[in-house]
């Protein structure tokens, strides 16, 4: 549908509240911004037609023809308030029905897509990937120089393991953004606060993934104990807004911290979207230089299961897999042959035959055994039965470790391994990274492709390539 620029100035006028800020640009504005509908996003159609009258969050993605900030002004100029990104080619916005109407026809919009709540993909398993043999490999790669990200729930930077001013470089935290928050001329990086001890104040999920990466200690050791972490903890209200908003201030602290890789054990379901903001937003991230690594879902053994986020062919899509050996605590829906390195029960599969719809590798998921965030009553009440039963931590570990299962568990260790190969090789670009990975990978039998990608993850094997 298109819009008389007479029509579109006489609706902006009636459309804002006194939560949005009132148009304020000249009718040329709108008048330059005339273009056919864009794409409208199917849960933003779902949640329009739930909710006929109400205003919806919303990010508009851009097909390059203007700048953001020229989108951004001619939304303010259509009553709807506005919040920008440093780096991301992106503009969020809360808008009503009629604005989301009127911005579909804005010159440079390619697509409006609801801002939805996204999930977090909830012994020793370094031996299982050989992660400890290449400690030890020539030099001994343990990580060094490189910096991980883990866009989380947080990370307790009190955990002996992960101590905040050294092993943690910088520990930041999304504040709660109400909806007047939009038109204030933010951008989303001024969400983050910076310098926070503690920032995994709730789940304890992001403090888990970190140790796995890259937590230090005698016993209970991350795959990379050399590298530093980042937390980006944006995971106790998780929605797309606020990862793009953790996105936008790792592409902009990128070079200050040395960010090489970004782990992501969070994600939807549904289906791939090349143009869906998070994956425009990851795609920044792979060209600015970081591998991005993400869980490939924890929705079972059925076909086309697959986080979305993790199909991209720019990130790495992480399946879970059994730690070596026969675990006799592992319950029968999670490993049940007792094979070395089976496919978790719970882990998510892909489309047999197809290119694009498959896990990249497969990594250990299942009763893994990591830091304990002291502030994460979800996880810590979660995974209590199991601590001393099934995952038979030690009393005197039991304060500070806990163990979990899940692809969120699975991604780490990719992470942890992609740092190992950088302290090899710093020159390394992410699709070296990954094509290195699935090309070293250890083939598990009676599996395609679609299940488990190349195969189980070998941390010898990858650094010997690239060394």
């Amino acid at each position: 549908m298109r819009n008389t620029s007479l029509l579109l100035i006489a609706l902006a006028a009636g459309c804002a509240d006194v939560h949005d800020e009132a148009p304020s640009a000249s009718s040329s504005v709108v008048e330059s911004s005339l273009l056919s509908s864009a794409k409208l996003d199917p849960a933003l159609s779902a949640a329009l037609a739930a909710a006929p009258g109400a205003k919806q969050r919303v990010v508009l993605t851009l097909d390059g023809s203007r700048p953001a900030s020229a989108i951004a002004a001619a939304v303010t100029a259509l009553g709807g308030g506005t919040l920008g990104f440093s780096k991301l080619p992106l503009v969020a916005a809360r808008l009503s029905p009629l604005q989301i109407s009127l911005v579909r026809n804005l010159l440079g919009v390619s697509g409006i897509y609801l801002d939805r709540p996204l999930q977090l993909m909830l012994a020793q398993s370094r031996a299982t990937i050989r992660a400890d043999e290449a400690h030890h490999h020539n030099r001994g790669y343990i990580g060094r120089g490189v910096t991980v990200a883990v866009l989380d729930s947080g990370i307790d930077g009190t955990h002996p393991g992960m101590p905040f001013g050294s092993k943690l470089a910088q520990n930041v935290k999304i504040v709660a953004a109400p909806d007047e928050l939009f038109g204030m001329d933010l951008l989303g990086r001024d969400l983050l606060v910076e310098d926070l001890p503690d920032t995994d104040t709730t789940t304890g999920h992001g403090t888990h993934c970190a140790g796995i990466i890259g937590g230090s200690g005698t016993t209970y050791a991350g795959v990379a104990p050399g590298a530093k972490l980042i937390g980006v903890g944006v995971g106790d209200g998780l929605s797309i807004l606020w990862a793009l908003s953790g996105i936008d201030w790792i592409l902009d602290h990128r070079a200050q911290y040395g960010i090489r890789v970004v782990n992501n054990s969070w994600g939807t379901t549904g289906a791939y979207d090349p143009a869906d903001p998070i994956n425009v937003a990851t795609k920044a991230m792979h060209d600015a230089g970081i591998t991005v690594v993400f869980a490939s879902g924890n929705e079972g053994s059925a076909p086309n299961t697959l986080n979305p986020y993790s199909v991209a062919p720019w990130v790495i899509g992480v399946a879970a897999g059994c730690k070596t050996g026969v675990d006799p605590t592992t319950s029968a829906t999670e490993c049940n042959d007792g094979r070395a390195h089976l496919l978790a029960d719970f882990s998510s599969r892909g489309v047999a035959g197809d290119a694009v719809y498959h896990p990249t590798i497969t990594a250990p998921g299942v009763h893994i055994v990591s830091a304990r965030s002291k502030t994460g009553i979800v996880m810590n009440a979660l995974d209590l039965q199991a601590d001393a039963t099934a995952c038979a931590i030690g009393a005197g570990d039991l304060l500070g470790y806990t163990c979990a299962s899940g692809t969120s568990m699975a991604a780490p260790h990719i992470a942890g391994v992609v740092a190992l190969m950088l302290d090899a090789n710093p020159d390394l670009t992410p699709d070296q990274i990954k094509a290195t990975l699935r090309a070293t990978a250890r083939p598990l039998p009676g599996y395609a492709e679609w299940e488990v990608g190349a195969g189980y993850v070998d941390a010898l094997a990858a650094v010997d390539a690239v060394d």
